[in-house]
């Protein structure tokens, strides 16, 4: 998988936490208490889940630094 690829799904779905929190807001008229840590611990899980496929799909040999 390439890297843009990556980033593009890492974005998707960073917006669809975010519509996530938006609707339990407003739409549901949830307590702050009942969305705010799940939408963090999941934004914390994507972005781990962006830096483990970053490293495991970056080449051997400096992954394109110039070094």
């Amino acid at each position: 998988m390439s890297r843009l690829k990556i980033f593009a799904i890492y974005v998707g779905l960073d917006f669809l936490i975010i519509a996530g929190v938006l609707w339990a807001a407003f739409a549901q008229r949830w307590p702050a208490s009942q969305f705010l840590i799940p939408a963090i611990v999941l934004f914390a899980l994507n972005g781990l889940w962006l830096i483990i496929l970053t490293i495991k799909n970056t080449p051997p040999g400096g992954g394109g630094l110039g070094y």
